[in-house]
């Protein structure tokens, strides 16, 4: 019979491969990474980085996507590499990385940036902001991004300058009629920008017009908060009041809601939800997207999560669930059991209810994008990852990764190997193997002499 010390010692050997594993997906693929072993392995679509069998990951700190391919950033030797799509940021040859300190993205394109120095360079598709070539970077304090442009703040001189924005630049790359002096914040939509003047109740906006690029006609003072869907902004004041803008389907009209007493703001692609803290809430967009939950009991909810087209309220104490919007894209879980759920994640049209402590997941949405997990064995399962067509659960115990939704783009990890990929023993030398398993046999010695102890004692 094991003794409670060899049997721990057991499970911390399991441990030691795979407690320091995480997965990162972009929209099609997935890689599987160990900081502190310096390996990694891809699956899903090749074209999009699921193959990246020619990559060192060994000193990487941080990996990084955006829609079609990643980055392994080493953050202390002033390098990195990528891989995936070509012309959407997959490859950064020539790129100098020393001295960089953030890394930003938009759907097709990069940026890294030098703080200290206010230095930059970009890659990618040069519609999505992939060419800086001449521009000064000097005074920036923050970038931020949309789906297809970037918008690089001086905060301190009251100027900023943008890049992308899709062909034309109409998608949020061109800001040059801007006023950005007093500006306090920066929020996006798919397709546009909103610069708020918190303090001047202020605020500009521009990009697509359908997407929330005119906000000419709104009254910003008293703004406290802004909130966006993909094509539509929300903001709320401080009397309870609020104003929206941008595509009506997608939320941009909210005249006729009272939002007063609103606690907390969710948003999927094309709609919005209020939660209120009287257990009411209140929702407005697409309406068969998210935006009618009119029949929706909100009594109880804790949280509430989205995919792309449906939510689902949680009311975690009370073991139970509700659902609405597109019901074959994930809002309908009728029939979906929440007792012992312990977190809930989504991909863009597939939520997954994950009892960790069961060992046991269920899944409703479009069956293609994962919906459907009857077939799947995840018992063991610590942790639920997911790109925008599948989902992956790691079994760090087992040294396992199960994946399904969309085969060809990281639904499939059939032929995933974490052991061989992952194992750190596979990683050692001859020499220091002996030491390995000298010191495995040194602690299954002790763990016999203290069971012989107990049995004498």
């Amino acid at each position: 019979m094991m003794t409670p010390l060899a049997r721990n010692c057991a499970v911390v050997l399991a441990l030691v491969c795979f407690t320091n594993a995480e997965v990162i997906g972009n929209d099609y693929a997935f890689v599987a990474f160990d900081k502190e072993l310096g390996r990694g392995v891809c699956w899903g679509n090749p074209d999009y980085g699921g193959d990246c069998s020619g990559i060192d990951f060994s000193d990487v700190t941080d990996i990084i996507s955006n829609r079609y391919s990643f980055i392994a950033w080493k953050k202390h030797l002033g390098q990195a590499v990528c891989w995936g799509d070509q012309y959407f940021g997959g490859n950064c040859l020539g790129v100098n990385f020393s001295g960089v300190t953030d890394i930003f993205s938009t759907q097709g394109a990069s940026i890294a940036f030098n703080k200290d120095l206010g230095q930059a360079v970009c890659w990618g598709h040069p519609p999505y902001g992939g060419d800086c070539s001449g521009v000064d970077f000097s005074g920036v304090t923050d970038i931020f991004s949309n789906a297809y442009a970037f918008v690089a703040l001086k905060k301190d001189l009251g100027q900023a300058f943008c890049l992308g924005g899709h062909n034309d630049r109409s998608y949020g790359g061109n800001c040059s009629s801007v006023d950005f002096s007093g500006v306090t914040d920066i929020y996006s939509s798919s397709g546009a920008f909103v610069a708020l003047k918190k303090g001047l109740g202020q605020g500009v906006c521009w990009g697509g017009l359908n997407y929330g690029g005119n906000c000419s006609d709104v009254d910003f003072h008293g703004v406290t908060d802004i909130f966006s869907t993909s094509a539509a902004f929300l903001a709320l004041k401080d009397l309870g009041q609020s104003v929206c803008w941008g595509y009506l389907d997608a939320g941009g009209d909210c005249s006729g809601v009272n939002i007063s007493g609103a606690t907390n703001v969710f948003s999927n692609d094309d709609a919005f939800v209020a939660l209120k803290g009287s257990g009411q809430a209140v929702c407005w967009g697409h309406q068969e997207h998210g935006g009618n939950c009119s029949d929706v009991d909100f009594s109880g909810v804790t949280d509430i999560y989205n995919n792309d087209y449906a939510f689902v309220a949680w009311k975690k104490d009370l073991d139970q669930g509700v659902c609405w919007g597109e019901h074959n894209f994930g809002g309908n879980c009728s029939g979906v059991d929440f007792g012992g759920v312990t977190d809930i994640f989504s991909n863009g049209q597939a939520s997954v209810a994950f009892k960790k402590d069961l060992g046991h997941v269920v899944c409703w949405g479009d069956a293609s994008h994962g919906g459907n997990c009857s077939d799947v064995d995840l018992q063991g399962a610590t942790k639920i990852f997911s790109n925008d067509f599948a989902f992956a659960a790691l079994k760090e115990d087992l040294g396992q990764v199960v994946c399904w939704g969309t085969p060809e783009s990281g639904g499939n990890c059939s032929e995933v190997d974490l052991h061989s990929v992952l194992d750190q023993h596979t990683a050692l030398s001859g020499s220091t193997m002996s030491h390995f398993y000298t010191g495995v046999w040194t602690l299954f010695a002790m763990a016999l002499a203290v069971s012989s102890v107990w049995c004498c004692m």
